[in-house]
């Protein structure tokens, strides 16, 4: 014997599935843009936060520009893949700048004046930057430095 299935229960199963498969397209969205940190409503922005006595540059605008910026990480995250991109460079002194909510978007990071140990996530493998190499962050990380051992600058790019 066939045991039939309602329509209601044959339409609610078509709308759960419906659900989750528009909850699996929002799961595998790519992360976020430069973009969204600018508009209303927005709220994923690069950011860095200066802990080291010492003067960071950091760029808003990657990519444009006058000037130019020699980026290690042009995809953003641990993959090398250089870039001498355009982009304008500003001195940074201690705190922070940019962040999720605020409107202002940090692109990348040096160092003009020293190399600096930099990784991604309190985990990662730590990795050696000549003085002057960018590290391109992306909307939504944030990159803490600090001075470590052998008074060197350490940097890790975290989620905010």
């Amino acid at each position: 014997m066939r045991k039939r299935t309602s329509h209601l229960n044959r339409a609610a199963g078509g709308a759960v599935a419906l659900v989750l498969a528009a909850g699996a397209v929002v799961v595998g969205a790519p992360p976020a843009a430069a973009a969204t940190c600018a508009g209303p409503g927005s709220y994923l922005c690069g950011a860095v936060k200066n802990r080291t006595g010492r003067t960071m540059h950091i760029t808003l605008n990657l990519g444009e520009g006058r000037g130019y910026c020699d980026v290690w990480n042009w995809d953003g995250g641990t993959g090398s893949k250089f870039k001498h991109a355009k982009c304008d460079q500003q001195a940074w002194g201690n705190g922070t700048k940019g962040g999720n909510g605020t409107h202002v978007d940090v692109d990348a990071f040096t160092f003009n004046n020293q190399g600096y140990h930099e990784r991604f996530s309190r985990v990662g493998t730590w990795h050696w930057r000549q003085k002057g190499v960018w590290t391109k962050i992306r909307s939504g990380e944030i990159a803490d430095c600090g001075i470590g051992s052998g008074n060197e600058i350490w940097c890790t790019v975290l989620w905010q």
